[in-house]
């Protein structure tokens, strides 16, 4: 392939992609115009190495950045396994969380149930003791009745015991005006 560089043509054989070489030829061929521009009166031996020396700088820049953009891509990559870490950590301890909850979940059912079998309970020893009120209430009037009966019971006894002496006097009198 045929190639002109500054001022020069080149005969070149190439295996690979012409269109590619063109490229590089074109680039090199801009830095030595740029540098024959800005130093008109330099032979084109010093303009060649002025170029080389203006690629290779750029070279050796692109290069760095490529080693910064690498270290910055391995600190980026070792925060990102030190957040995947962390985040795993994190997971696990979710998981731990989770396996309590179903726990406390579990036993707050069961201390529920506890609780309302409690409830239930003191509900039936609330009612059976209102019956039993209710019942000791009724007991007490019944009691009270039957102590109003007794001594109104007594009462006639006693009545009854004194006309009955009465009448045992006064037959006793009367026997006693009989016989005289």
């Amino acid at each position: 392939m045929e190639l002109r560089i500054l001022d020069t043509d080149f005969s070149l054989k190439a295996k690979g992609n012409e269109e590619h070489i063109k490229v590089i030829a074109d680039y090199v061929n801009s830095e030595l115009e740029h540098v024959k521009t800005a130093n008109p009166f330099t032979n084109h031996i010093r303009i060649a190495i002025l170029g080389c020396m203006n690629i290779t700088e750029k070279l050796l820049n692109a290069e760095e950045e490529i080693k910064n953009s690498e270290e910055a891509k391995e600190n980026g990559l070792s925060e990102v396994n030190s957040v995947r870490d962390e985040l795993e950590t994190v997971k696990n301890q979710l998981a731990e969380e989770k396996n309590n909850y179903a726990v406390l979940a579990e036993e707050k059912e069961l201390l529920q149930k506890e609780l309302d079998e409690k409830d239930d309970l003191l509900a039936q020893y609330r009612e059976h003791l209102r019956q039993s009120k209710v019942e000791s209430e009724t007991s007490r009037k019944t009691i009270l009745d039957l102590q109003n009966q007794l001594f109104e019971s007594q009462i006639e006894l006693v009545k009854a015991n004194k006309t009955h002496i009465e009448k045992d006097i006064f037959k006793s009198i009367e026997d006693k005006m009989k016989v005289d």
